[in-house]
């Protein structure tokens, strides 16, 4: 694997400040819209792993050091602070209630419905974890490694443009109004984010014609006002879900440092 000296230089970083290594594979088994993952050693795993899709059209090392980001973020938080973000029974709950209150509960089988419970609860919770804390990473390395510039630019247009197109009538068609108005409140606040740092305010107007933009605009103003340390990622995380009316549908579980 042909690597980058600011990635290797990257990776070498979540070795030092974590003291446990890092492996970095290719995985072309990602879901669709999944473009890379990381999973933070913890327990009985004694390694970080991250992986990416491998894409001709988009080089793995911004990928690959995003997701080094949120290793970092975990451990420049102190140990007795670090928690992970985890699903709850209330949430999946919550979510079956609300599909079966939908229309769509007669589109699917109900040997399916579980599933597709599941897969919707899977969907919002990612959302929710993965893009506040990404603003931050982002920010980071386009302060501190602007090699990167480029391929993040790419990366956030093409994450954009993806977010976009779930606005089309079909994905309302098929997911509760709440849990609808809690994914596009989150992606017009990462629109605007790369709006104003890229300077191209068109990237936010699909979510303002869809009626999204002020919603997302008071999560950039929770996002905006938190202090931006380690520790405070929990904090952003819980003033988005209470803002969304979703907060209680996770959990936050001590992490578990590798045995």
């Amino acid at each position: 694997m042909n690597l980058s000296e600011t990635t290797r230089t990257l990776l070498r970083l979540v070795e030092t400040r974590s003291g446990i290594p890092v492996n970095v594979e290719p995985d072309p088994s990602l879901p669709v819209g999944t473009l890379a993952k990381v999973v933070v050693a913890r327990g009985t795993l004694n390694l970080h792993r991250v992986s990416y899709r491998p894409d001709s059209s988009l080089a793995p090392d911004y990928l690959i050091c995003k997701q080094a980001g949120y290793i970092l973020r975990l451990f420049d938080t102190p140990p007795e602070k670090r928690f992970d973000f985890a699903g709850s029974s209330e949430g999946v709950a919550a979510v079956e209630r609300l599909v079966n209150a939908h229309p769509v509960a007669k589109m699917v089988p109900p040997e399916a419905l579980p599933k597709f419970c599941q897969i919707l609860y899977d969907g919002l919770m990612f959302h929710l974890r993965s893009i506040p804390v990404g603003m931050r990473v982002d920010r980071w390395l386009a302060t501190e490694f602007p090699a990167l510039a480029e391929s993040q630019k790419a990366s956030a247009l093409r994450e954009v443009q993806d977010s976009v197109t779930t606005l089309a009538p079909q994905h309302r068609q098929v997911s509760p109004q709440k849990m609808f108005d809690a994914t596009q409140a989150i992606s017009a606040a990462f629109a605007s984010f790369w709006a104003g740092r890229l300077n191209q305010p068109q990237l936010a107007l699909p979510f303002k014609a869809a009626g999204y933009f002020q919603a997302g605009q008071e999560l950039l103003s929770i996002w905006e006002s938190t202090p931006d340390i380690a520790e405070n990622d929990r904090a952003i995380i819980d003033g988005w879900a209470e803002k969304l009316g979703i907060a209680g549908w996770y959990q936050w579980v001590p992490y578990s440092a590798p045995k």
